[in-house]
């Protein structure tokens, strides 16, 4: 046993006793500015406070660990704004976002829902798992089903967000955070793509494929093996088959599911010509309102950040400090704004959660711009 070592560690030790006690001491004094700030309607947040702060360790610290000691500092303060946001999360302390989830709906009987394209669309298979017993209409974009639910002729819309080959549908993601409605359900949806081209037709014949362009990543083998096919972007896989029905040329064919092949009179020219055999695309239903029920296992928000060294690591951090798992994050550029970003969050958890509650109250107060998109239940 190296002696000289255990002595030092004994040292640390003692060290780690009395950065316990500070620590504890500390956050005793934070729970009474908490208690303060309460009685006396001040908001929680207060950042030139806290860059007065760094700043003076900065100062006070050789340089060549000041970045360790910012660190440090930086994470002890939002140990102390997370206790103080326990306490500021009580009833009588309604931030906006406290308020819009009191006011969450209940879900909808025999709903009236809408999604994009024609029948036979993978929404709407997607649509009626989510909806057994729901009535489904059709528009031509995806955007006309976010209006659709907004001017109140639907209940809820249905669209896919995201597919396991391809990655996110950034367009939907685009149209979501203009309309700013509520995701109140998803689902992940298997999904099988064929070659289907007019009766008769051989896959020699094909010259010309028509499919939505979000399908084409998720066949690449296919295409690569037949780099002579041409690929046409359509709106929509069944929209695309029922073209193709329609033109009724051998030359022309579309990449959609078999079940478009019954519904429009097209014959099945190669089946399953997806990547893999897992590939799935996920939907979500949209709604006027939040609908959070008893099952709601997942969490969506967006938000965009301070342009301060380590604001996303300090963020995310305070969603591991809260023991929320994420399952996804992606950046998104601003519309009009060179180099700046929104960040899309998913997380599994509940708002029926003190501590979730009080973690996004408060980031919807501290963040420069931060919505809740929902908490529903995904299988």
């Amino acid at each position: 046993m190296n002696q000289e070592l255990e002595d030092i560690r004994g040292e640390i030790d003692a060290i780690d006793k009395q950065l316990l006690a500070l620590f504890l001491q500390r956050m005793t004094v934070a729970e009474k500015i908490a208690q303060i700030k309460i009685r006396d309607g001040l908001p929680l947040y207060n950042g030139g406070r806290e860059e007065i702060i760094i700043n003076r360790i900065c100062e006070e610290t050789l340089p060549d660990i000041s970045g360790y000691a910012v660190s440090f500092f930086r994470n002890l303060i939002e140990l102390s704004k997370s206790r103080q946001r326990e306490i500021f999360s009580t009833p009588e302390q309604k931030t906006p976002l406290l308020s819009q989830l009191s006011a969450a709906a209940a879900p909808i009987a025999h709903p009236r829902v809408l999604v994009q394209g024609v029948r036979g669309a993978n929404s709407s298979q997607a649509a009626m798992r989510i909806y057994p017993d729901c009535e489904i209409s059709y528009v031509r974009q995806w955007e006309e089903v976010l209006y659709g639910v907004e001017a109140g002729m639907v209940d809820y819309g249905v669209l896919p967000v995201e597919n396991s080959s391809a990655g996110s549908i950034s367009e939907v993601f685009d149209i979501m955070l203009h309309h700013r409605l509520s995701i109140v359900r998803a689902l992940p949806l298997a999904i099988d793509h064929c070659l289907l081209g007019v009766r008769g037709a051989k896959l020699a014949d094909v010259r010309e494929v028509f499919s939505n362009s979000y399908v084409y990543p998720q066949c690449k083998e296919f295409f690569a093996k037949h780099y002579r096919i041409q690929k046409s972007p359509y709106l929509n896989t069944a929209m695309a088959a029922q073209y193709v029905a329609l033109e009724g040329d051998k030359t022309k064919a579309a990449v959609a599911s078999r079940e478009n092949a019954h519904l429009y009179g097209l014959d099945i020219l190669e089946q399953s010509i997806q990547d893999g055999v897992a590939n799935c695309t996920r939907f979500i239903s949209v709604a006027c309102r939040p609908e959070i029920t008893e099952s709601a296992n997942k969490i969506s928000v967006v938000f965009a950040l301070p342009h301060v060294t380590g604001s996303l690591c300090r963020t995310l951090s305070r969603f591991a400090n809260a023991g929320l798992n994420l399952t996804k994050i992606e950046s998104y550029p601003k519309p009009g704004r060179n180099f700046e970003y929104y960040f899309y969050v998913d997380f599994t958890g509940s708002v029926r959660s003190d501590t979730t509650r009080g973690l996004l109250a408060a980031l919807s107060e501290e963040l420069p711009d931060f919505y809740f998109f929902g908490n529903y239940y995904e299988a």
